[in-house]
């Protein structure tokens, strides 16, 4: 008889392999990809090694330069390991995720149309002070907690990658608060350009690659936006304001963090993106409102539609709104960028004209948990006869799960309609400058 204890295999291109055996039955590879450290995982069916399949982790630090890597397990923990950065020694740790979910008392978890940056709060009880002790911490700041949600033998749904900002202890009560942000509101708003202020690869989505990982961004995607720009930012310009300066300059592009964690740069209709969809609500059972405002600062009787170059000026006088008249003269004037055609004047016109007879309702729900909705989503409400009627687009959502029930608040504005932006969106979009303050592209 003969027992066979060694598989061999090709894992793909890359140098310095390091391979550890986790707790989880869980095999990693980290290799050098040039001179960032990435890993891959696999997990044996039934202990069998010989079919594995590796899953891409991507980087797992951020340094860059990185040479000698050398890693060895730490029983019931991780893997620790040594390995040089330019002109410093390393000494890294490598910790298994720690699933804290039983501990869960609440979380909350807060997006927003109108910034990039989404907020999660949470509390905790710290069981025989498994999470906050006096010698270890798992919840202190800069730990990044991965949310999903699953319910009996569900799919997970991934909720967001945080990173925690501030950690409080109760004592001695044993509840641990914390209160923290995604990834582009920690690496990105934190972190300014510093003496790293120039990127000059061959091409726009090089250099966007580079910014992202000059902020540590370990799971990213860049369109191609077929551009040659370099660019130079200011030093104590923060990564975020100078990539929301730059991405302004590009026609429908947006800088946007996915539900699974993965910051993009690119068209917002890049599949990449969560994709906004339609969602219908059953009124009063699926969801309930609880607050309608009516606010007539964006309704006009008139719009003026106009450029410099070559001149032109269209007046086009809107018919009376859906839910209130304004004055005569209550006029929208729209300077649109030089070489708009009359065309393009006109057509601009008409959407103009088809979105303020929409705009004026903000109506905030609450209603069942739904952890897929977010901004973005059009939002329909089928009444108690079975009528249905698109009522506007998502413009926040907040997330409430725990202990003390699960559910979902969202805001309606009722200018958004399928497939189409806000009606300041749009405004902001046809009138967007060429230049822009604290970068500079060559």
């Amino acid at each position: 008889m003969e027992l066979s204890f060694e598989y061999t295999g090709a894992l793909g291109t890359g140098a310095s392999p390091q391979a550890v055996h986790m707790m989880d039955n869980g095999l990693r590879f980290f290799y050098l990809d040039g001179s960032v450290v990435k890993a891959k995982e696999a997990y044996p069916d039934m202990g069998i090694y010989d079919s594995l399949v590796f899953t891409e982790k991507g980087r797992v630090c951020t340094n860059t330069g990185v040479e000698k890597p050398q890693l060895k397990k730490v029983a019931h923990h991780g893997a620790y390991g040594f390995w040089s950065a330019g002109s410093a020694h390393r000494f890294v740790m490598y910790m298994l995720p720690s699933d804290i979910s039983a501990m869960v008392e609440s979380i909350s978890i807060s997006h927003t149309k109108d910034s990039p940056i989404s907020q999660m709060s949470a509390t905790f009880q710290n069981v025989e002070n498994r999470l906050v002790g006096r010698a270890r911490s798992i919840v202190q700041p800069n730990t990044r907690l991965e949310l999903y949600f699953s319910m009996g033998s569900s799919d997970e749904i991934g909720m967001g990658r945080f990173y925690i900002d501030r950690t409080n202890v109760d004592y001695p009560k044993g509840i641990v608060s914390v209160s923290a942000r995604n990834t582009i509101g920690k690496l990105l708003k934190d972190q300014t350009f510093d003496e790293d202020t120039t990127f000059a690869e061959s091409d726009l989505k090089l250099n966007l690659e580079a910014v992202l990982a000059l902020a540590g961004v370990e799971e990213s995607f860049v369109g191609d936006p077929a551009k040659t720009w370099n660019l130079t930012f200011e030093p104590d310009v923060t990564i975020l304001e100078g990539l929301t300066q730059l991405i302004a300059l590009l026609s429908g592009w947006q800088i946007k963090e996915t539900m699974d964690g993965v910051v993009g740069i690119a068209s917002s209709a890049d599949i990449r993106f969560d994709q906004p969809t339609a969602v219908a609500f059953e009124r009063e059972k699926t969801c309930w409102s609880y607050s309608t405002e009516y606010a007539d600062e964006s309704t006009y009787a008139k719009i003026c539609v106009r450029c410099s170059d070559p001149e032109q000026v269209l007046y086009v006088t809107l018919d009376p709104h859906r839910w209130w008249n304004s004055p005569g003269n209550k006029t929208l004037y729209v300077d649109l960028p030089d070489g708009t055609s009359s065309t393009e004047l006109a057509a601009y016109a008409t959407e103009l004209a088809a979105g303020v007879a929409l705009v004026g309702r903000t109506e905030s729900f609450a209603g069942i948990f739904t952890p897929a909705l977010i901004v973005g989503d059009v939002i329909a409400l089928v009444e108690s006869d079975g009528t249905q009627t698109e009522i506007g687009t998502v413009t926040t959502v907040k997330h409430t799960l725990g202990r003390s029930g699960f559910y979902t608040e969202f805001t309606i504005d009722s200018s958004g309609r399928k497939g189409k932006a806000l009606l300041k969106d749009y405004l902001s979009q046809i009138t967007s400058t060429s230049s822009s303050k604290g970068v500079t592209i060559t």
